[in-house]
């Protein structure tokens, strides 16, 4: 870790009572630096915002946030900033204490360089044996409970593979391990309807605006294996094409399209 915030200070601890910490009780968002600037910022902030009321937690004030963000992010040429609100301290087990406010944490990390690396060459896609449950509650959000990805990541460490892709308990396709994912069919980008369970990431928001003719659907493996191009994406690593899934060859072409497009779009900002 390169830089940490909490509230405010520059240090790197919590209270241990803390209920992001005791139940998860909070929510996160992870972006790219680049430049000294954070992409898709106005996103970022709005995830972590809206998120706030969904979940019933006190948010911090939205030019504040944006401004420290900005701050901290000057700071930097190519890195990684990670953005924790949680509800903070108090109340009784589960209840949260009445006025409730938050904690917010920033963090700065290291860029992964070997992202752009994989990139040129495309990734391979294995399939999961686990499978995710089924949250309307929660479905779409960026929350802090996220023990099936670290599950579906150890299993991803026994695998001879790049990445997996996981489906729900309804045999669903919803996304990969960390991150959402695409398919390009008779001609046409789809991406799994994630209102039942999965995240909606801010990347994925922004190629279906890139690529408004995109259909979001249900999508079982069937449906997937018979896929001419495929990419997953978050908003670190941008877009990752996907040469092999499940020892299947992909072509990578369609999704380079794809990835080349974003990144122009980034670039214009």
């Amino acid at each position: 870790m390169k830089f940490c915030l909490v509230n405010g200070v520059q240090q790197s601890h919590i209270d241990i009572e803390n209920r992001g910490l005791a139940y998860g009780d909070g929510l996160f968002t992870t972006a790219k630096i680049l430049n000294g600037e954070v992409q898709y910022i106005a996103a970022h902030v709005e995830r972590l915002l809206s998120g706030c009321k969904t979940l019933g937690i006190s948010p911090p004030k939205h030019d504040e946030l944006t401004q420290q963000l900005l701050y901290i992010a000057k700071n930097y040429t190519l890195a990684v900033l990670k953005v924790i609100i949680t509800a903070q301290s108090g109340g009784r087990g589960y209840a949260r204490a009445e006025g409730n406010g938050h904690d917010v944490i920033i963090m700065v990390h290291d860029y992964p360089n070997h992202y752009d690396q994989q990139a040129e060459l495309g990734i391979s896609l294995g399939i999961s044996e686990q499978q995710l449950g089924i949250n309307p509650m929660l479905s779409g959000l960026k929350h802090l409970n996220r023990l099936e990805q670290v599950l579906l990541r150890k299993e991803l460490s026994t695998k001879a593979v790049d990445e997996l892709v996981v489906t729900n308990v309804a045999d669903d396709v919803i996304e990969a391990t960390s991150s959402n994912l695409f398919c390009y069919i008779d001609h046409v980008w789809h991406t799994p309807d994630v209102s039942q369970s999965g995240v909606d990431g801010i990347m994925r928001q922004a190629v279906l605006n890139k690529l408004p003719d995109s259909k979001v659907t249900q999508l079982t493996l069937e449906r997937l294996k018979k896929s001419q191009s495929i990419f997953t994406c978050n908003c670190v690593m941008g877009v990752m094409p996907i040469r092999q899934l499940n020892g299947q060859e992909l072509s990578i072409e369609q999704a380079l399209l794809v990835r080349k497009s974003m990144l122009e779009d980034v670039e214009d900002v």
